[in-house]
């Protein structure tokens, strides 16, 4: 099964930091080079995907766009699969969007998140949706599983923890713009998620020129980070991911390890 996408995901909580001398190659370039949130509104970002043996096999699209409402923004990450693996796949399109809201600290809280798997079967595509919307006041969830946009089951689950719940494309927004903690190489990050069965984590470590060596796919510069989510949203086997964020803070490089059926699957920012 096919869940390719380049991913970004990072966010809340962080413990200590490493030792400075570790930091000196990173840090200046990323500020004096990162692009505000501002300057990401509004743009397309596309992707070219590999796996197995193969190049370009796929492609991604991934875009920030105001919402409705002032102070909302709506971010896609969607990926299709082309020529013999779109055969192979029947067409298969792989869908992640988030709708957000600006909070009073300014950082982005998730409205709703939907992930959507699309296909073709009989000359017919076929949409499959999972849904969750975000009920503050009552610090509830709700959750939804649609087939061709009408509900098959859905049930409330409570909303626990002291912070908001991230979704992947709000978790990385925030995490650039430094709502939990300075990106320094050698911290490990905390970040409360929600999935199918309720509360949960993804975990982020960035790591230091050291634990670098050996990941020829990414380039110096820039910061590489080792993160861990729930396997099911990718369809991997340990929900392991390597991220290079370039120095705009871009996702400009990742990796999804162990892809069932596939293997590691690679995307690649194009220019």
């Amino acid at each position: 099964m096919l869940r390719l996408l380049l991913t970004l995901v990072l966010l809340a909580g962080v413990l200590p930091s490493a030792g400075a001398q570790e930091l000196t190659p990173d840090i200046p370039v990323l500020e004096s080079h990162r692009l505000s949130f501002d300057e990401l509104v509004g743009r397309t970002f596309l992707y070219n995907i590999s796996f197995l043996w193969f190049d370009h096999l796929a492609k991604g699209r991934f875009t920030l766009q105001p919402g409705d409402q002032p102070g909302t923004y709506r971010a896609t990450l969607e990926a299709r699969t082309l020529g013999l693996a779109a055969w192979l796949t029947q067409g298969r399109v792989q869908g992640y969007e988030s709708l957000m809201e600006r909070g009073a600290d300014g950082s982005l809280h998730s409205l709703r998140y939907e992930s959507r798997i699309m296909r073709r079967h009989d000359d017919k595509m076929i949409d499959r949706t999972k849904r969750f919307t975000f009920d503050y006041a009552r610090h509830e969830v709700h959750v939804e599983k649609l087939a061709d946009g009408k509900p098959v089951w859905e049930e409330v689950l409570p909303m626990t923890g002291d912070k908001p719940p991230n979704d992947i494309l709000t978790s990385y927004f925030n995490f650039r713009d430094g709502f939990f903690g300075p990106l320094e190489p050698g911290r490990h990050y905390v970040v409360p998620t929600f999935n199918r069965q309720g509360a949960g984590n993804i975990e982020i470590d960035l790591l230091t020129k050291a634990e670098r060596q050996g990941l020829d796919f990414f380039p110096a510069g820039g910061l590489v980070a080792r993160v861990k989510v729930d396997p099911e949203i990718f369809d991997s086997k340990d929900g392991g991911i390597y991220v290079w964020l370039d120095p705009q803070l871009l996702p400009a490089r990742g990796i999804i390890q162990n892809v069932i059926g596939l293997g590691d699957v690679r995307g690649t920012l194009r220019k």
